[in-house]
């Protein structure tokens, strides 16, 4: 019933009025961050990282933002390390005020190309280690200064973000710095459209927990990196235990085995694991992004996935690939914009030493233009008459269905839709240990020789 509401909804929206918020946000469509002006760890420590970019690197972007807009993308996210080429007090100024071409060449670039650009403001805390970097004084000026540099660009075309994942203060704390600089930039820029994500990094959670501000030409964004044990193995910045982490498979079934580090022994990252069969599934993460876009249909605000993507060091790619084609499926369900993280660094979909997207990313991409889970889906998603698992898997299958569903009896079929075997359906599950490593579709049928539904899998 809820998500019918919610189809129903999302099928009337086009016939509603949007507000510029909603129309800028439906414009920012399939984005991407490109990573880069945010590296302030790059820098020496000695001079709050001032010099953490070197200009000669910055054209070398030029041709990226062209990448970009070739394959398909709409919008960019550029996060920049402001911060950085200030004064640590007051009376705040400019020191590396040069360092401020990077961000405009960027920008440029992105119009150039036909993006979206979106400036965030990215680590304005650094590691936490700089008192004062974050106090709500200096953002306040550091958003005085980059909305009088961007004023008079084209408030259809640029999109100013706020701040990046606040985190260590409680909800009131960021919501109150949050109030002043909306109230700084509107007075600046005011046909600006603002993105503003909630505490606690930006989380899903703390988007559900909250209400919107006042200011009617905001955009709300969550970054959503679930299960976090397969996006971030391998990860040494991201807690104990994760950086020895590694060939997490996603999706995930009763029978998926994971090896625990011993590193990981008695923290979250162990908890994790252990429950990782309850969080790796199409089915999860669909009803994690529905929940955000309610809050969003609930509120009447527009929302805009500003971070997700996995990690490349450790995780295998036709499973980063399944995460994806997950993530974006239901994006292009609930029509939410978003951009993936990011384009050429460590969360990549390029293939290893390359510069060209993996295919499989590719068909990932496309489930959220179609709406169909036609290339990579392992998982069931909601509506389908069965779920399988383990899947990929090696030796057998199993299988839940709906109610009222009595299947009896199963097909495979090749790609190529060649009947490979035949079989009658018993608890015991499917053995498909005799097949050869690749993708297959299994198709059920009731008694009566009715097709209940079909499924792709993968057999390792």
């Amino acid at each position: 019933m809820r998500l019918t509401l919610c189809l129903l909804l999302l099928a009337l929206a086009p016939v509603m009025a949007q507000t510029t918020a909603q129309k800028r946000a439906t414009r920012l469509g399939l984005g991407m961050n490109l990573s880069y002006l945010e590296g302030y760890w790059n820098g020496t420590k000695a001079r709050h990282f001032s010099d953490f970019v070197k200009l000669n690197e910055v054209a070398l972007r030029k041709q990226r933002m062209a990448d970009m807009a070739k394959a398909g993308f709409k919008s960019v996210r550029i996060p920049v390390c402001f911060g950085a080429w200030a004064s640590i007090d007051k009376p705040y100024q400019w020191e590396t005020p040069g360092s401020l071409a990077a961000p405009d060449s960027l920008v440029s670039w992105a119009l150039a190309n036909n993006l979206m650009a979106i400036i965030d403001l990215h680590h304005v805390e650094f590691d936490g280690s700089i008192k004062g970097a974050d106090s709500t004084s200096r953002v306040v000026w550091l958003w005085q200064q980059i909305a009088e540099r961007y004023k008079n660009t084209d408030p259809d075309r640029v999109i100013f973000e706020l701040r990046n994942e606040p985190h260590g203060m409680t909800a009131a704390t960021w919501r109150a710095q949050a109030t002043k600089l909306i109230e700084t930039v509107r007075a600046i820029a005011p046909k600006h459209t603002m993105i503003v994500g909630f505490h606690d990094w930006n989380g899903r959670d703390a988007l559900l927990a909250s209400q919107p501000f006042n200011d009617p030409n905001l955009i709300y964004t969550f970054h959503f990196y679930d299960p976090f044990v397969f996006t971030h193995q391998g990860a040494t910045w991201a807690g104990s235990g994760l950086p020895d982490l590694k060939d997490v498979p996603f999706p995930a079934g009763p029978g998926t085995k994971i090896n625990v580090p011993a590193s990981s022994r008695g923290t979250w990252v162990e908890n994790a694991i252990t429950g990782y069969a309850n969080e790796a599934t199409y089915e999860v993460i669909y009803r994690r992004i529905e929940a955000a876009k309610n809050w969003s249909l609930n509120q009447n605000v527009p929302i805009y996935l500003g971070e997700f993507g996995s990690y490349n060091l450790n995780a295998a790619p036709d499973s980063r690939c399944r995460h994806a084609e997950a993530i974006y499926y239901a994006l292009g369900k609930f029509q939410i914009p978003s951009a993936w993280w990011e384009w050429d660094s460590g969360f990549t979909m390029f293939e290893k030493g390359t510069t060209q997207l993996m295919p499989c990313m590719k068909a990932a991409l496309n489930t959220y233009a179609t709406g169909q889970l036609v290339i990579l889906g392992t998982e069931p998603v909601p509506g389908e008459a069965f779920q399988l698992y383990p899947n990929p898997t090696g030796d057998t299958l199993y299988l839940t269905t709906t109610a009222g569903q009595s299947p009896a009896s199963a097909w495979i079929t090749d790609t190529a839709g060649r009947v490979i075997t035949r079989t009658t359906l018993t608890n015991g599950g499917i053995s498909v240990g005799s097949l050869g490593a690749g993708t297959y579709l299994l198709t059920i049928y009731d008694k009566t020789g009715a097709a209940l539904g079909t499924r792709r899998f993968v057999k390792q």
